[in-house]
């Protein structure tokens, strides 16, 4: 069906091209055409063919529109139905073909038609030319009218020329015809003004068309300029975030690649290849010789176990417990105690302070230690009478005595000689 589609585009195609052919041959003489007649020959004919050649165009894309579907629904239904492939292929082949020699056969012939079209043109114009300067001698030098006997002849011309009389009368018929013939001369000729001024006002309408198509062209230039430039900024942009996104991957990359070397060498390469032969020198070799030199007695650590613990426990001074307070009330310092402490005087105490160099021999002499023997008989004395007062603490809190109360088995009292007596074991072990 579609081959014989094509076949008729094919004849039309060639009954164009007899038109065509036709068109670039047609004669003009001068008076066979008008010059004010718009619908001529010349142009009827241009007209028809160019209504061909566009139904042609028109019949030969739906015909490569429907080549296309039949391609399609082809090649989707070929695993359906096997059989003649091989014809089906060749019949399309041969369409494309035909198709293709189609297109450029039209291509052809509207470039024959343009060839035409221009000849015509030019023949029609040098036609007219031609009539219009046989038209100016006429006028110029108009040619003498035979007279006859009284007989009536029939002008040749009569169809061109306005009747002329047989006979020349008197003189003013002689200018009332020479007055008609310059008539129809300007008649004609202002029909042939008003032509070229419709023509001219065609042209101007076109020309202000194309004004009008340049300057909506300008605008869309503007605005593409405008894209153009958004474009260059974005694609700016892009190229920047491009640059730091590539940086943070790069770091990113180098990081994970810097994890997965420490992981792999701290999982995998720190044991057998650092720690394990320094496990296996420390003791394959450095154990057994200093296990060597020790039992040989070559080393000993003994003696300096034994120093680092009399050294320790001559430093350490020895912590004595005591009770917070005891029986009775709480002793009271005398007044005059009370004036030397306020100007600076100060207790001396046993061992001394920080850094003291005074024996623990001498600490209680003179007067104070009179004073303190003495405070302790008023206590022993008031105690001995019976009187009782009650203990308080500095926080107010009043302690009672404890008479036939055992004491606390939970709690644990420090043994300054007990403790290091067993620092001293540890050591040495």
């Amino acid at each position: 069906q579609l081959i014989d589609q094509l076949a008729q585009i094919s004849d039309s195609l060639k009954a164009t091209n007899t038109l065509i052919t036709r068109l670039s041959k047609l004669p003009f003489s001068p008076g066979t055409e008008s010059l004010d007649d718009p619908h001529s020959v010349r142009i009827e004919l241009a007209q028809d063919i160019h209504d061909s050649l566009k139904q042609l165009e028109e019949d030969l894309e739906l015909l490569k529109q429907e080549a296309e579907d039949l391609n399609t629904t082809s090649h989707t239904g070929g695993y359906r139905r096997r059989e003649s492939t091989d014809d089906r292929e060749r019949e399309r082949t041969r369409l494309t073909a035909h198709t293709t020699k189609l297109e450029e056969d039209l291509r052809s012939s509207r470039s024959h038609f343009r060839r035409a079209q221009l000849n015509a043109k030019k023949a029609s114009e040098a036609a007219k030319r031609k009539e219009r300067e046989l038209v100016l001698a006429t006028l110029s030098n108009p040619e003498p009218v035979p007279q006859t006997n009284g007989n009536r002849t029939g002008d040749l011309f009569a169809g061109r020329r306005t009747p002329q009389p047989k006979q020349r009368g008197t003189k003013e018929e002689q200018e009332v015809d020479a007055s008609t013939s310059v008539t129809t001369a300007l008649r004609r000729t202002h029909d042939l003004l008003s032509t070229e001024l419709s023509r001219s006002l065609f042209a101007q309408e076109t020309f202000d068309q194309s004004t009008a198509a340049l300057a909506e062209l300008g605008e869309k230039y503007d605005s593409l300029d405008s894209v153009l430039k958004n474009s260059r900024e974005l694609l700016g942009t892009l190229l920047r975030s491009q640059k730091s996104d590539t940086w943070y991957l790069e770091t990113a990359f180098y990081i994970l690649i810097t994890t997965l070397v420490w992981l792999i060498f701290r999982r995998i390469l720190l044991w057998p290849f650092i720690r394990l032969p320094i496990f296996l020198f420390r003791w394959i070799l450095w154990k057994p010789i200093w296990w060597f030199l020790y039992l040989t007695g070559v080393v000993t650590t003994g003696t300096t176990a034994a120093q680092g613990t009399v050294a320790r426990s001559s430093t350490r001074a020895p912590l004595i417990v005591q009770p917070s307070a005891a029986k009775g009330s709480i002793p009271r310092f005398e007044e005059g105690m009370a004036e030397k402490l306020r100007q600076g005087g100060g207790v001396p105490v046993g061992a001394g302070g920080s850094q003291a160099k005074e024996g623990r021999e001498n600490v209680l002499d003179g007067e104070m230690s009179e004073r303190i023997g003495r405070m302790a008989e008023e206590r022993q004395k008031q105690q001995e009478g019976g009187e009782k007062k009650e203990v308080k603490r500095g926080d107010g809190t009043v302690l009672q005595e404890r008479e036939s109360e055992p004491p606390n088995p939970r709690k644990k009292m420090f043994e300054a000689d007990v403790e290091d007596a067993k620092q001293r074991e540890r050591q040495q072990d």
